[in-house]
């Protein structure tokens, strides 16, 4: 009992902040929570996350989020169960964009102490590792484990040799680890290693690097096929990571910007470290602009993302990731079980989903 008391109560502390920032009178904020939760079963803190008791947000844009429950069942129908390994496994995700002609990251190699392959030959043990890093000396790599998700064990470094051998020295901080260090960093309590891919390193634009230079900046976009070969994207926002970090996840501490599909306008910022809107304007480590910024390529975004919808097997929905190089728009990765939350962050109507996976597909 005390345990729900104590929910209760910092349900109550969260409203009553929400209210002060939003500057609307505490009862009627809980009452329209009430009502917003009876409705779409959904909690007090979505309600909060989405913004939804500030000035200027369309009272009507309320019921066009839809309930986890529904949500799901959505993605049962959009994104059959058994296809989804084909993004979800780093190494199937890699092969099946070379295949679709999907620009994205080149693939190095992929560790793993039974399977590993690297150029048609064996990387399954650390001599192997080591003799693989020798020939990328000098170069920027990505290594991301074969499977995961929130950046989780995604490392960032360059090959450098010494007098101990070929190292992969961390960037943005510069601690080395060897070979056998790196591999140790996947290995489990069970010395077990499910793998991990190598990828080189994706150099973004000059206007995607001014948001912040040590992390890769990505959009992740919510694409959605109507019918065939008809996708569209309901809504985006801008993922943007903190100094000296190489990731730019929310859960790194990264700012999240909403976008204006029409225009490719840049909104106030938010992170997940509260569930407020911190209506952030500018970079908070180095006062970048965010807000305001129309993104210069915007319209190419959008067509190439609705194109990677288009072609990926057995997908209607999509959050797509995405970072643009000098060569335009790149694919950094699809989730096609991408976090619902994302929906209250960007104001993105999650109910297209559902009228969608209701809809008759041929």
């Amino acid at each position: 009992m005390t345990g729900h008391i104590q929910r209760l109560f910092k349900i109550f502390l969260m409203l009553r902040e929400e209210a002060r920032l939003a500057a609307v009178p505490l009862p009627r904020l809980v009452l329209d929570v009430l009502v917003f939760c009876s409705r779409t079963r959904l909690g007090p803190r979505y309600f909060v996350v989405a913004g939804m008791a500030r000035r200027g947000f369309p009272a009507q844009a309320k019921w066009r989020h839809i309930s986890a429950s529904s949500y799901y069942s959505a993605l049962d129908i959009l994104n059959p169960l058994a296809y989804r390994k084909l993004t979800q496994n780093k190494l199937a995700e890699k092969a099946l964009y070379q295949v679709l002609n999907i620009p994205t990251a080149t693939l190095l190699g992929f560790y793993q102490p039974y399977s590993g392959v690297a150029a048609g030959e064996p990387l399954k043990t650390v001599e192997q590792f080591e003799v693989f890093l020798a020939t990328l000396e000098g170069e920027q790599v990505c290594i991301k484990p074969v499977e995961g998700w929130g950046g989780a064990g995604v490392k960032v470094g360059q090959i450098v040799i010494d007098s101990d051998g070929p190292q992969f020295c961390t960037l943005p901080s510069g601690a080395r680890l060897s070979a056998a260090q790196l591999i140790a960093s996947y290995t489990s309590r069970d010395m077990s290693c499910a793998g991990f891919v190598v990828e080189a390193f994706l150099t973004q634009s000059p206007e995607f690097a001014t948001f912040n230079p040590s992390s890769l900046n990505t959009l992740r976009l919510w694409v959605l096929e109507r019918a065939p070969g008809q996708s569209e994207v309901i809504g985006a926002y801008l993922r943007v990571g903190r100094v000296g970090k190489a990731i730019d996840n929310a859960s790194a501490g990264g700012v999240m910007c909403p976008v204006e599909l029409e225009s490719g306008i840049l909104q106030p910022g938010l992170t997940k470290h509260t569930p407020h809107r911190d209506e952030i304007l500018r970079h908070p480590d180095h006062d970048a602009q965010l807000a305001g910024h129309q993104l210069s390529n915007w319209s190419e975004i959008v067509r190439f993302s609705c194109d990677v919808v288009t072609r990926l097997p057995h997908v209607r929905f999509a959050g797509l990731d995405v970072t643009v190089t000098a060569l335009g728009p790149i694919l950094v990765e699809t989730n096609v079980a991408p976090d619902k939350d994302g929906a209250a962050h960007a104001n993105i109507p999650s109910v297209e989903l559902k009228k969608a996976a209701n809809t008759t597909y041929v």
